[in-house]
């Protein structure tokens, strides 16, 4: 089932394998900018007749270090907390790269295919950039994430970095926010079989994660692609994995996290259903959740997106608060497991 796809991935890896730095650099130059973000910045090339799609991640000058290439320590000793997706500076180029080899693997291997294939890396010089939007205040980033000294040297290293880790991934057309979000109002048919779908692979896919211990933290619409047959889990930036390199504290947050991605993502899909059928949003939305999950509701909808916000609204109940302290109040706060345990079932 997977021939046609390993001979693309092999026909591409192929391709960029022969071409030097200044030919992969006038290919990048010629690319189609898709966006600037946190995670660096993306943009989609041609490499014969196939589409390719690239990301480049800030190396700093210490993660260039002897003895720090391809590491998946963390050189900074950020707060484990910068792993949620809630302005993070990230863990680096390198973990993100260990990922990426680690799910082609996987993908080539027939273990799991949800995951675009990494056709290619390359470290290229970059020009310093300024830091994204959601980091260029300094100050206030350092003091959201506790005031660490290690916050401040990240942020510094992305700001003064003159190279850049670059991805070349498998092509994936459509994200699942917008894929979903047309079948939805397609006809009810359309509807259900989408949904069913999603909650077939939402599952297979944080069950896999769970059993080979790689936490994503950021599975939201937006990083799981679709073909429209399965799903594919990409945007690695803030995972953590058994196989890294782990100091004490992030060994435990990891351990304690366990169930976090299974979580997470029924929870992101509660919300995005309730905000994409009702237009709910902010307090509205987390009222209709909590009726949800006291077995009130939902009405006037698909009754494949109906069934999912009944089975998983109480663990969307028990993430929304847990998120909503960890913003407001601390990022110290405490990753409720046994209460996500229990709401899952």
């Amino acid at each position: 089932m997977l021939t046609g796809r390993i001979a693309a991935h092999h026909a591409v890896a192929a391709s960029l394998d022969r071409l030097d730095d200044g030919e992969i650099t006038a290919l990048l130059a010629g690319g189609v900018p898709l966006g600037t973000g946190i995670g660096g910045q993306v943009l989609r090339v041609e490499v014969g007749a196939r589409t390719v799609f690239v990301k480049r991640i800030r190396l700093s000058d210490a993660e260039l270090r002897p003895g720090r290439r391809q590491s998946t320590a963390d050189p900074f000793g950020l707060p484990p907390a910068c792993h949620y997706g809630i302005g993070s500076p990230g863990f680096g180029g390198w973990r993100e790269l260990a990922v990426q080899l680690m799910t082609t693997r996987w993908a080539l291997s027939g273990r799991f295919a949800g995951f675009p294939l990494l056709h290619h890396w390359r470290v290229l010089p970059d020009a310093p950039r300024p830091l994204p939007p959601e980091l260029a205040d300094v100050e206030r980033t350092v003091a959201y994430w506790g005031g660490g000294r290690g916050v401040r040297e990240r942020l510094e290293g992305l700001r003064t970095a003159t190279a850049a880790l670059t991805l070349f991934l498998e092509y994936v057309p459509d994200t699942l926010h917008d894929w979903l979000g047309a079948r939805l109002r397609t006809s009810d048919a359309a509807a259900d079989a989408a949904c069913a779908l999603v909650a077939r692979e939402l599952s297979a896919l944080t069950t896999f994660l769970r059993e080979r211990r790689l936490l994503h933290f950021d599975a939201h619409f937006r990083n799981l692609l679709t073909d429209g047959r399965r799903l594919y889990l990409t945007d690695h930036g803030l995972a953590v994995s058994t196989r890294f390199r782990l100091g004490p504290g992030e060994r435990d947050f990891l351990a304690v996290h366990q169930d976090y991605d299974h979580a997470y993502t029924h929870c992101y899909l509660v919300k995005w259903l309730v905000t994409d059928l009702y237009g709910y949003v902010g307090e509205e939305r987390e009222a209709f959740v909590r009726a949800c999950a006291q077995g009130r509701g939902p009405e006037g909808i698909p009754r494949g997106a109906a069934a999912l916000l009944r089975r998983h609204a109480p663990v969307a109940v028990v993430m929304e608060e847990f998120q909503r302290r960890l913003v407001e109040e601390s990022r110290s706060t405490p990753f409720p497991a046994r209460d996500v345990r229990r709401a899952l079932g």
